[in-house]
């Protein structure tokens, strides 16, 4: 459905544009253009980001929001999240959200915001129950590197905790699940956005499974959109909306209404007490442009 907005009034649109430099947005916005192109917007299907999920919202939100007629579809059958990445550079797809990867920003244009404010970089573990104990006795770095993490293959966190000196295991998304329920490896990390959604969507192929309470990683790291180079206006619409959903708050708010981020926001839920802290080396140019006002902080 094609989606039109007169956007904003020139006083709203010089206040969005006071907020985004205090939020380190960079230029006054543009008003949107009515007569553009028509953006005709494919977005991938993964089973790690439905479509009821969160990304996809803001992806809707930040469109309507840049006031240019558009089309959103998203692509018939499921992709690894690979295969998301291999259609996004052959034209199958022309925007995804992705994890903060240097091999998608060298392909593709990244925009900088984060759509889950940096929570994808607490990484909470997800283990076997009979393997509590071992696991709650973690205390220092040294006992990390004891360990072996399962990720999937084309996940830049597996560099990350490489780089770190931790052990690393690799398999496609489903595959992690009855791997760990297999005890190929000792803990499966996820975003403290996601991991108890993915744990509630796919823990019947781990029945064993349960999250950790007691500590977890974290390094800094976003969930991204990437937009294909040759799209120029589709990026540029985006940005713009985007920048309005995040001065305004309304990113806020969608991200609030999300049933595992919500809680993290207002207080009602906390992470681990024990954090353990991993440099990311992998933090390039495309995402240091991600102003720091947009992490999120924790309580």
């Amino acid at each position: 459905m094609i989606q039109m907005d007169l956007g904003p009034s020139i006083v709203h649109r010089r206040l969005i544009s006071r907020r985004a430099a205090m939020l380190g947005l960079g230029a006054t916005l543009a008003a949107p253009s009515i007569a553009g192109q028509l953006l005709e917007v494919v977005y991938p299907r993964t089973h790690e980001r439905p479509t009821d999920g969160t990304p996809f919202k803001l992806l809707t939100a930040a469109l309507e929001a840049s006031g240019r007629p558009h089309t959103l579809r998203v692509s018939e059958a499921p992709l690894p999240s690979m295969r998301a990445f291999l259609e996004l550079k052959g034209g199958g797809v022309n925007v995804m959200d992705t994890g903060a990867s240097p091999k998608v920003a060298e392909r593709t244009r990244i925009l900088p915001f984060p759509l889950d404010l940096g929570l994808s970089g607490y990484r909470l573990m997800l283990v076997r129950r009979d393997r509590l104990d071992r696991l709650r006795a973690v205390r220092e770095h040294d006992d990390l590197r004891q360990l072996v993490f399962g990720q999937g293959p084309d996940w830049v966190d597996s560099s990350i905790l490489r780089a770190a000196g931790l052990k690393v295991q690799e398999a496609e998304f489903l595959h992690l699940f009855r791997m760990l329920e297999a005890g190929r490896f000792d803990a499966f990390p996820l975003g403290a956005d996601e991991a108890g959604m993915l744990l509630d969507m796919f823990g019947h192929l781990a029945p064993s499974v349960v999250l950790l309470e007691d500590w977890c990683v974290h390094y800094r790291f976003a969930r991204v959109f990437a937009v294909r180079r040759d799209e120029p206006a589709l990026a540029d619409a985006l940005n713009e909306g985007l920048s309005r959903l995040f001065v305004t708050g309304r990113a806020r708010e969608i991200l609030a209404r999300d049933a595992r981020i919500g809680p993290l926001l207002d207080g009602r839920r906390r992470l681990p007490a024990s954090v353990f802290e991993l440099d990311n080396p992998l933090w390039t140019a495309p995402f240091r442009a991600i102003p720091e006002a947009l992490f999120f902080k924790p309580h």
